[in-house]
């Protein structure tokens, strides 16, 4: 399963549909999605998965294909008042642009006066926190190389777009049904102008932010691998390799620290 999804990673062209028409479960009916011209009428909301700052997801029912998929609706006025509009533009076309299996892919994205609608995959098995922070907290080493594997795959894919993630948390690595994972949540992510370009805001989650991001002199796409390794770290462990609390500044001398690795885990994984 995860061959056969290798080596379809590929950029969309700039006249391709948002979504295929193989993706529809009806092969009976095709649709020129290209051309649609959708509102939330043609959709069936079926349940809340999750609230935010600037509105909410839903589960949806696509009425022309009976597909189900995740729509984030945001309010145009939050997202004004917070200044979060060039953050939302940045994932809107950053997702338009990619295709690749280990990233959540949009497939419809449209506006009314008051909201904006992104519609993308719905992912059933929810997101990588739970999993971690439910049961055993954490994960056998066969399934932690598994899902980094994935992760690699996907961050690659990213890099040579000459785009930055930003921010690879748990939080933001979903799975599907069958425990494939996909980077979701593109909000603080950057289109850079080339592949060597660095980069200087300071934005991230606090216990994945790499000390090149502190230091204020530029960064580059490097730091997902750092937050890659915190990943991994946690998912072996179950906790956290630094020991960063909430809404406390970041001490970088905190990095300088030992990291220390149970002795049950294998070095060489």
């Amino acid at each position: 399963r995860l061959n056969k999804k290798m080596g379809c990673c590929q950029k969309k062209k700039n006249n391709e549909p948002l979504i295929n028409e193989d993706d529809s479960k009806d092969k009976e009916e095709s649709y020129n999605y290209e051309n649609l011209k959708l509102s939330y009428s043609d959709f069936e909301p079926l349940k809340l998965l999750g609230t935010g700052s600037f509105g909410r997801v839903l589960l949806v029912r696509y009425k022309k294909n009976y597909n189900l998929y995740a729509m984030k609706i945001l309010s145009k006025t939050q997202l004004k008042i917070r200044k979060q509009e060039e953050h939302t533009k940045t994932e809107r076309n950053l997702m338009v642009r990619v295709n690749c299996p280990f990233i959540v892919n949009i497939k419809f994205a449209f506006q009314d006066e008051s909201r904006l609608y992104i519609v993308s995959d719905f992912m059933q098995g929810g997101d990588m926190f739970y999993h971690l922070h439910s049961g055993t907290r954490k994960f056998p080493e066969s399934k932690a190389k598994f899902y980094i594997i994935e992760l690699i795959l996907g961050i690659e894919f990213l890099h040579k777009q000459n785009i930055i993630y930003r921010d690879l948390k748990p939080e933001n690595i979903l799975m599907d049904f069958e425990g494939h994972i996909k980077i979701s949540d593109f909000g603080l992510s950057k289109i850079l102008d080339d592949s060597n370009e660095k980069t200087f805001t300071l934005c991230g989650t606090p216990q994945y932010i790499s000390p090149e991001v502190l230091k204020n002199k530029g960064y580059d796409k490097t730091i997902d691998w750092w937050a890659l390794g915190i990943i991994l770290y946690e998912m072996l462990t179950g906790c956290l390799p630094f020991r960063i609390a909430k809404g406390n500044k970041i001490n970088p001398k905190i990095y300088e620290e030992p990291i220390q690795f149970p002795s049950n885990i294998n070095p060489l994984i």
